[in-house]
């Protein structure tokens, strides 16, 4: 018997695509031009994130990212465009504080509004968040904010220098 069918990946060793985290993120501005954040505190260190997560099997990024939302703050979101994608490899950034996940990820940023004025709490909360805040744009700055280069393009959705369109901002700690 002649079986030209390519071999099957063991089941002890990670196939690459196990090794690699999709997530989707939500850039939520509100009429104030305020910034929904996720607080985390773990031990004594405090930082903050845009809520969102893993990509789930037959889940489109948008659909992750609305899911995510809403089970990190309650809010419902609609997923508009996509405005960043962020790489993160995690051997480049060995001793990163901040920074403790063996695994190569993949962000997508996208815009999203609230579709209501009300929230419900949150359904999953991660393990280390602390509180879901509206912070200032124009003060980002003053926060730890992960990854830590996100601010600068965060900041500028509210000026006239808000790039047009995708912008790829490469393997940011």
């Amino acid at each position: 018997m002649n079986d030209h069918s390519p071999p099957q990946p063991s089941a002890e060793l990670p196939t690459p695509a196990a090794e690699l985290r999709v997530s989707a993120r939500a850039v939520v501005v509100d009429q104030e031009g305020r910034l929904l954040l996720i607080r985390h505190r773990d031990g004594d260190q405090e930082f903050h994130v845009l809520p969102g997560g893993r990509v789930e099997r037959g889940e489109t990024a948008a659909e992750a990212a609305c899911r995510e939302v809403r089970e990190e703050t309650g809010l419902r979101v609609s997923v508009g465009e996509l405005l960043w994608v962020r790489e993160y490899l995690p051997e480049r950034h060995p001793a990163h504080p901040h920074h403790r996940t063996p695994v190569q990820q993949l962000q997508l940023y996208f815009r999203a509004q609230p579709v209501s004025d009300g929230t419900s709490p949150a359904t999953a909360p991660d393990r280390t968040q602390s509180a879901v805040i509206w912070h200032p744009l124009r003060t980002l700055s003053e926060l730890l904010l992960l990854p830590l280069g996100l601010a600068a393009p965060l900041i500028a959705l509210g000026t006239e220098q808000a790039a047009s369109g995708p912008v790829y901002l490469g393997d940011l700690p």
